[in-house]
This record gives C-alpha cells, sequence and structure tokens, in this order.
C-alpha cells in the first residue's frame, strides 16, 4: 500500500531542519541571557543603599568607645577619664578621650562633652556609602569608668531619655530608608 502522501528525502530533510533550534543556538541564548542578569544584579547591588549596613557602622563605634572604658584602656601612656562619641559632620563622628584621670578627679568634670583643645579626637568614622547621613546632629555620648556611667549630653541620671541618632539616604524621607540607633542612659544600644 502506497503513502497518500509521499515526500521526497530532500524535502524531508529541510522539512526537519525548519522545526526548531538547535542544541547550541539554546546554549549561545542561555549564556547571552545569564550573562546580562549577572551583570544587572551587580549593577544593581552597587547601586543599592544599604543603610542597615550604615547602622551596623554607627553602633559599632559607639560600641568601641564603651568598651574602651570598661575596659580602662590606656592612651599615650595615661588613663583617660572616659571614652565619648561625637557628632563632627553629616557623615562623620568620631571616639573622643576624655582628660587623664591622674591630673582631675573624673568624676566631677562639669563638661564631658567633646572639648576641642583639650580633648583627644581618636577616631574618626565615616560611611563607606555616599549616599548615606546623619539626618541630624546628635548630641554627646561619654562613657565613664568603671562602671561604666553613661553620659547623655553631660548628664549620667537613668530617668532621662536616650539620644537618638538617625541616619538615612541623603535627599531621602524619614522613616522609609531611615534608621534610628538609640543609646539608653543604662548603656543599652539598639537599632530601630
Amino acid at each position: 500500500m502506497k503513502h497518500f502522501l509521499s515526500f521526497p528525502c530532500s524535502a524531508k530533510k529541510s522539512l526537519v531542519r525548519q522545526a526548531g533550534f538547535t542544541l547550541v543556538e539554546m546554549a549561545v541564548v542561555a549564556g547571552i541571557i545569564g550573562f546580562l542578569s549577572t551583570a544587572l544584579i551587580i549593577d544593581f547591588s552597587r547601586t543599592r543603599i544599604d543603610v542597615d549596613q550604615s547602622a551596623s557602622l554607627v553602633m559599632a563605634t559607639v560600641r568601641e568607645a564603651q568598651t574602651r572604658a570598661v575596659s580602662s584602656t590606656v592612651y599615650g601612656g595615661y588613663n583617660p577619664c572616659g571614652y565619648g562619641v561625637h557628632y563632627v559632620s553629616p557623615t562623620q563622628l568620631a571616639i573622643y578621650i576624655g582628660p587623664d584621670a591622674s591630673t582631675v578627679d573624673c568624676p566631677s568634670i562639669a563638661n564631658k562633652n567633646y572639648q576641642p583643645g583639650q580633648d583627644v579626637l581618636l577616631a574618626h568614622q565615616s560611611f563607606s556609602d555616599p549616599k548615606i547621613q546623619f539626618i541630624s546632629p546628635f548630641n554627646d555620648i561619654f562613657f565613664l569608668p568603671p562602671d561604666p556611667k553613661t553620659y547623655l549630653n553631660n548628664d549620667a541620671s537613668l530617668n532621662q531619655s536616650p539620644i537618638g541618632i538617625q541616619i538615612g539616604a541623603i535627599g531621602g524621607t524619614c522613616p522609609a530608608n531611615c534608621r534610628t540607633i538609640f543609646v539608653y542612659p543604662s548603656g543599652k544600644i539598639e537599632s530601630q
């Protein structure tokens, strides 16, 4: 019995070639899509503002000052009265060192905030992301050993409000892209 439709051999081969893509063509397209998507993901991660990482940096700086005070870290051959954190600019804060404990009675110092010319700026800390800044200046935080007592703008009373250090995107609006680091009179440090 003969088939009703019969094709010559060369016609069958041309129909088979036109039916789909070859494995090599599919692999090339998949490679191009993979390369482009990887490039976009890397570019996106470079331009993304990371407020959480910047908040962690601020918290680490405050904790470093607190740790130095608790451990009575010696600086320049003397025991300082304590260590504090000072607002420098919208993108920078610093750890400062109080006066020499052998020359003054530390608890009786009237002003524990940063005093230019009297206190030493130990370390400046800037945001690694140029799109992040402090939303507003904040008051000095000072840790007086050995307890340590936490002085928030010269006040060590435990019934006062915490100091809020708010950071966010330059030109952004809060609270969407902002974080606030709270430093409590008890010495507790947290981020919200």
